[in-house]
């Protein structure tokens, strides 16, 4: 079994209800598609068999809006018997009190809870924030206005169940491979790929992903295919080829593969060329879907 020693996300959902600038997966943009459990439940089964993960973050997307999200925190739970964090913009909190069940969960390793993190892009909803979380959370509520340590965050709470949510101010995001010109067309960059992969963040996280069952080095490399057959980009016919010719790790290519994966997963590739050389931060401002 394969030890895969950094944190994988599982993104389970494309839809978002934020328009926030530069999203790095892309969800500002009219992407559709979600996940159902279900449907993946079995090739993560095999995926057990074959790996053993250290941390798992479940996101999206806007997790939150994928109905089957306390499947994929149970399932993932007895499969790969480590604790999971759902990574949410924390906008929906009222609209999901059956995922508060899963959160009660304990690994067999380290007896590690499962919790969510809220990556808050809006800090002027942070009263809204702190009162849904108040509201999702169950008895008396330790708060640490500060943060936690272990945890890293910028607000931390913890309720009478040992039920955790940790809030992560985010409103600055660095450029987003997708760009629009100004004929309103979707187009990527041309960048040289060692460079772009040494100033790319998913490389220096490790962000390795999960998406479809199917094991991939980043989100983008992962995306950026699904996303031209919805909204097909301004590309060379050898671009979109190349776009295109990603090869990820599979359950049925595991056995021939696996080796030559993992020895080249930290390294560039050349669909890095899609991505900026140059991350600009900002701050962002982002709004609610179907608002004005």
């Amino acid at each position: 079994m394969h030890q895969i020693p950094h944190k994988v996300d599982f993104y389970i959902t494309n839809v978002c209800n934020l328009t926030c600038e530069d999203c790095n997966r892309f969800n500002n943009h009219e992407f559709k598609g979600w996940q159902k459990w279900s449907d993946y439940r079995d090739t993560y089964a095999e995926w057990s068999k074959k790996v053993k993960l250290k941390a798992i973050t479940i996101m999206g997307g806007e997790p939150f809006l994928n109905p089957t999200l306390p499947d994929w925190v149970q399932g993932l739970n007895q499969l790969f018997g480590i604790e999971v964090q759902i990574l949410t913009n924390g906008t929906r909190f009222q609209f999901q009190q059956n995922l508060y069940p899963t959160l009660l969960y304990r690994s067999r390793s380290n007896y590690t809870c499962n919790h969510i993190g809220v990556s808050l892009h809006i800090p002027s909803e942070f009263e809204a924030l702190d009162a849904d979380i108040r509201a999702f959370l169950k008895g008396p509520i330790i708060v640490k206005p500060n943060g936690d340590e272990l945890w890293q965050s910028d607000c931390y709470y913890c309720d009478a169940n040992g039920v955790v949510v940790n809030v992560y101010l985010q409103n600055k995001f660095g450029s987003s491979a997708i760009q629009l010109n100004q004929a309103g067309q979707h187009t990527l960059y041309n960048s040289d790929p060692v460079v772009a992969h040494s100033v790319c963040s998913f490389a220096q996280f490790k962000a390795y992903h999960f998406i479809r069952g199917q094991l991939y080095k980043c989100g983008p490399v992962a995306l950026l295919p699904e996303f031209d057959t919805q909204h097909p980009f301004l590309l060379t016919d050898s671009d979109k080829e190349l776009l295109n010719s990603y090869k990820p790790l599979t359950t049925d290519n595991f056995d021939r593969y696996h080796e030559e994966f993992f020895d080249n997963v930290d390294n560039p590739i050349p669909q890095c060329k899609f991505c900026p050389e140059h991350y600009n931060q900002k701050t962002i401002f982002p709004i609610r879907k179907g608002s004005k």
